[in-house]
């Protein structure tokens, strides 16, 4: 059975298509199989892997035909999809959709901006979180910091607003706010065939830190 990692946020812009498929790309470097379903309203992660496969490269993740998806419980199903982990880009909406991806997921990663606009829509949707993690007990939600500027201290207020929350952890593992996230993709299909060390390291760190959540 797959493990399934809903990538999500209801406020836009905070990186969560590059984020879902970058860490694909990653447990797909080490060896698992991994596929995304694209369920984001703007479809980049499709479009993205179309013109890879255009441009003649070698794309190791697949991309789930939502059409042929009839339930997304169907995705248990090992052998219409026998992958190791599938991510599913969600759309940026709290809706009765979200609910059905949250009941049939192992983990809820939200990416966030280190800004007070974003934190105030994590604080909205809060609850709708947590409803789900009790219709669901199983279900790891996890916050990872992205787009932090060195300069900025507003990451680390948002640590401490979330350290005595025991259902919901900020990781450990915060991504810079790096031109390569949106460069990369015109050179190759995968950051990790550039030459750009610091946001390889990083998000194999975070690659590393969400499989020790979702294996301990």
């Amino acid at each position: 059975m797959s493990l399934i990692i809903t990538v999500a946020n209801a406020k836009g812009g905070v990186g969560k298509s590059t984020i879902a498929y970058c860490l694909a790309c990653y447990y797909s470097e080490r060896g698992a199989s991994c596929a995304v379903l694209d369920e984001d309203i703007q479809q980049s992660i499709s479009d993205a892997l179309e013109q890879f496969k255009e441009r003649g490269d070698k794309v190791t993740v697949s991309l789930i035909d939502r059409k042929k998806l009839k339930s997304y419980k169907d995705l248990a199903d090992t052998k219409k999809y026998p992958y190791d982990i599938i991510f599913i880009d969600s759309p940026p909406v709290l809706t009765t959709q979200l609910e059905s991806i949250y009941d049939i997921s192992d983990m809820i990663l939200i990416p966030i901006k280190p800004s007070i606009n974003d934190y105030n829509s994590l604080m909205r949707s809060k609850d709708f979180i947590k409803e789900a993690m009790d219709r669901n007990p199983n279900l790891i939600t996890a916050i990872v910091i992205n787009m932090v500027v060195t300069s900025s201290t507003i990451q680390d207020n948002f640590r401490e607003a979330f350290q005595d929350e025991d259902r919901i952890k900020v990781l450990k593992t915060q991504l810079a706010q790096r031109v390569i996230y949106t460069k990369y993709p015109l050179l190759t299909h995968t950051l990790f065939k550039t030459k750009d060390t610091a946001s390889k390291r990083e998000m194999a760190a975070l690659g590393d830190e969400i499989y020790y959540m979702l294996t301990l």
